[in-house]
């Protein structure tokens, strides 16, 4: 019997070893815990700081990327734009040497056209030379001779070293036009041809330049 309760002092003490050893290690863990604790705290408060900074570099990146897709739509307008203007189309003429407009004028063929009375007049023959003096990138102005009976159609450039030129796009001839005058005589004839005094009174009243 003696031994018995021997047996039981033992195993209680052995018991008692056991759960004090648990509760120093339980003492253990939550001292460790509340070492951490602030650190999980910290964490978590920068965790959600990164999280909010995420959500704004997002909603800039969303604004950066629309930003850019106006801009590449800008960009293709532009570039429309470019290659018109290249071609010899809005603000891209520009006025030529003197040289160049007389070498444009002798290669142009419009002064080859016939000119057909209510369907291609002088306003055609001006018209066209303008058209095609702005393919060719150089500034052109349809110009309006008035007259006391009616008027007449021209053209003109106004040339970087000569000034301004007034051309008869029916016969390429110079035409150097003053208020007053008779037109037909403000025509300078080429070698070799000379002009009739017309049946109507031409004397010139105003010249409009358009360009």
């Amino acid at each position: 019997m003696a031994s018995l309760w021997l047996v039981l002092f033992i195993s209680i003490v052995g018991l008692d070893g056991k759960l004090y050893s648990a509760k120093a290690e339980l003492n253990l863990m939550r001292a460790e815990l509340s070492r951490i604790e602030p650190e999980l705290a910290s964490a978590q408060e920068g965790l959600t700081i990164t999280e909010s900074e995420l959500e704004i570099a997002e909603e800039e990146l969303k604004t950066t990327r629309e930003g850019l897709e106006t801009t590449k739509e800008e960009l293709a307008h532009l570039k429309i734009s470019y290659d018109g203007l290249v071609a010899g189309h809005g603000y891209t003429i520009k006025d030529p040497t003197y040289n160049r407009m007389m070498s444009f004028i002798g290669e142009d063929k419009t002064d080859k056209k016939r000119y057909v009375e209510g369907k291609y007049t002088c306003s055609h023959f001006a018209m066209d030379v303008c058209n095609n003096a702005e393919e060719e990138g150089f500034r052109c102005a349809f110009t309006i001779i008035l007259y006391a009976e009616g008027g007449h159609a021209i053209i003109a450039f106004n040339t970087i070293d000569e000034g301004l030129i007034y051309i008869e796009p029916q016969s390429d001839e110079l035409v150097e036009p003053e208020i007053g005058e008779s037109y037909y005589q403000c025509v300078i004839p080429k070698p070799g041809s000379s002009r009739e005094k017309p049946d109507y009174d031409d004397t010139i009243e105003e010249i409009l330049v358009i360009w």
